[in-house]
């Protein structure tokens, strides 16, 4: 996600925002050791809900699960699992209906 999509896409007005969801332990410390450990320069949030509020919202099943948002807040992707190609069209997609 850092290289081949926060990196290529920043510069076009895509935003990446990393959401870290059903932790064990200390979500927080889990969330930024993972950050650290990828070096990661996005946003990443954490969902420390018990329920998984987040991830029940956005319908996720699975991790990673993508979702591409547009600017009208629609969702337009969602897949769980990384599906590189799917996920590079889809946003491509998005910033044509701009």
């Amino acid at each position: 996600m850092e290289k081949d999509f926060w990196q290529a896409y920043k510069g076009k007005g895509v935003v990446v925002i990393g959401v870290a969801v059903w932790a064990e332990g200390d979500a927080f410390q889990r969330a930024r050791e993972f950050v650290n450990k990828h070096k990661l320069t996005y946003t990443v949030l954490v969902d420390a809900s018990e329920d998984g509020k987040v991830a029940q919202l956005y319908g996720v099943e699975g991790v990673p699960t993508n979702v591409v948002i547009g600017k009208d807040g629609k969702i337009r992707y969602l897949q769980a699992g990384f599906n590189e190609a799917g996920l590079k069209k889809a946003i491509e997609e998005a910033l044509k209906a701009q």
